[in-house]
């Protein structure tokens, strides 16, 4: 799975109203703005340094940049407060909302992205803190999350359109529609089980390391699902390149 590549918003680009939102929230104005690449979102995404020497993240965006994205950050803003102080998750200060632009302000935090092609250490690491997540968000924190099985029906019924419509498949594929046709409604109906809060878009460029913590960030897509949901997502990014443990015997 490649690294997101989005474009970024210089923080000094913010408008003012927000800009003085992060100043105020942190008690002292900023004096030094990093702007960090990587994500799919447009907008602000910036380390901070204030004149007081606080340190703190800002991402931020406005309907012009995006029109969605905004309500992607309304979401990750119920999903993070949902789940309150958790080690593995960022620390929020503060949040924004002018009914145009949205912004949350976070902990900043000194770490690095996971290696990609991943290797074995940043693996065993992040799927022994993805456990330690699952088994503080089990059962869901918010109960009325998006749900992840009707998040997925369009895709996973993408085999019986494929059937329907009478396409070409791959060599691997051919004469076995209707069983991967039937894996897919399998899939969806233990998605619609699940009553977790799952993440649901862990990739590398979503999760920091630090020395002493695994942190996953960027909870913009989170989702009621089984347990199991942010490991399977995990592993299917990590197969190729390192040893996995053994998935449960439900999954």
């Amino acid at each position: 799975m490649a690294h997101a590549a989005g474009v970024r918003l210089p923080f000094e680009k913010l408008p003012a109203p927000a800009r003085a939102w992060v100043d105020r929230a942190l008690g002292s104005a900023v004096i030094s703005a990093a702007t960090q690449q990587g994500g799919f979102s447009p907008g602000v995404a910036a380390r901070l340094v204030t004149a007081s020497g606080r340190r703190a993240f800002v991402k931020a965006v406005g309907p012009s940049l995006n029109p969605k994205t905004p309500e992607l950050f309304r979401q990750e803003i119920t999903a993070v407060l949902a789940i309150g102080p958790l080690p593995t998750a960022p620390a929020l200060y503060d949040v924004y909302d002018d009914g145009d632009w949205v912004g949350l302000l976070f902990e900043d935090i000194e770490g690095r992205l996971p290696a990609h092609p991943w290797e074995q250490y940043d693996a065993d690491r992040v799927l022994d803190a993805v456990a330690e997540l699952t088994d503080a968000l089990d059962p869901s924190p918010w109960p009325d999350a998006p749900v992840a099985a009707v998040r997925s029906a369009e895709f996973l019924s993408r085999w019986d359109n494929v059937i329907a419509d009478g396409l070409d498949v791959p060599a691997w594929a051919a004469g076995r529609e209707a069983e991967l046709a039937e894996l897919a409604r399998t899939g969806l109906r233990e998605l619609a089980q699940g009553k977790a809060l799952a993440h649901w878009d862990l990739r590398s460029d979503n999760i920091i390391l630090t020395n002493d913590r695994v942190v996953f960030i960027d909870w913009a897509h989170p989702a009621l699902a089984p347990r199991w949901a942010d490991t399977v997502i995990l592993h299917a990014d990590m197969r190729e390149a390192v040893t996995l443990p053994k998935l449960p015997d439900d999954v």
